[in-house]
């Protein structure tokens, strides 16, 4: 008996073919309509938002605990999770998201990163400073910033400039 691959299945099935009775064939239709409709669906901005922000929660979860680095990190405090959180969601849409992360000292991190010379970093304390590093091209910009509800004008330049390029 000749072996036919799912794939081979679902393209006779799109192109109109009688469809089959088998579990296989009954799995192959299900699936491709399934397929089909989630293609239909239209995407919403708020996704890679929300993944991001579950992120985070993963990454304090992990965080939390004196060590969890295998080493000597130092816990991420809950007020530090908040900060981060609040941060995100002061992020006005359309802005390029960041990648997120713990530091050793308890901190929470953000990074925008273009290239080797396009990159920004935000660490983000439990009493609501923002500290800052960027390279953009040949010039470097940093210093600290207090978070008190709305995402920084000078952070949203630099997360401009380096997501521009």
């Amino acid at each position: 008996m000749k072996s036919v691959s799912l794939l081979t299945v679902s393209a006779a099935l799109a192109a109109g073919a009688t469809p089959g009775h088998s579990n296989a064939a009954t799995y192959v239709q299900q699936q491709t309509r399934e397929n089909r409709a989630s293609f239909e669906k239209p995407i919403s901005r708020a996704q890679p938002r929300q993944a991001l922000l579950e992120t985070l929660a993963e990454i304090y979860e992990t965080a939390r605990e004196p060590g969890w680095d295998g080493h000597r990190a130092a816990p991420v405090a809950q007020n530090t999770y908040l900060n981060a959180y609040r941060l995100l969601e002061a992020l006005p849409s359309g802005f390029v998201l960041p990648s997120a992360g713990a530091e050793p000292d308890g901190q929470l991190t953000f990074e925008w990163h273009r290239s080797a010379h396009q990159t920004l970093s935000v660490s983000i304390t439990s009493d609501g400073e923002l500290h800052y590093a960027a390279l953009l091209g040949p010039r470097r910009a940093y210093g600290t910033e207090p978070f008190v509800g709305q995402f920084p004008d000078t952070l949203l330049d630099l997360v401009q400039r380096v997501a521009l390029g």
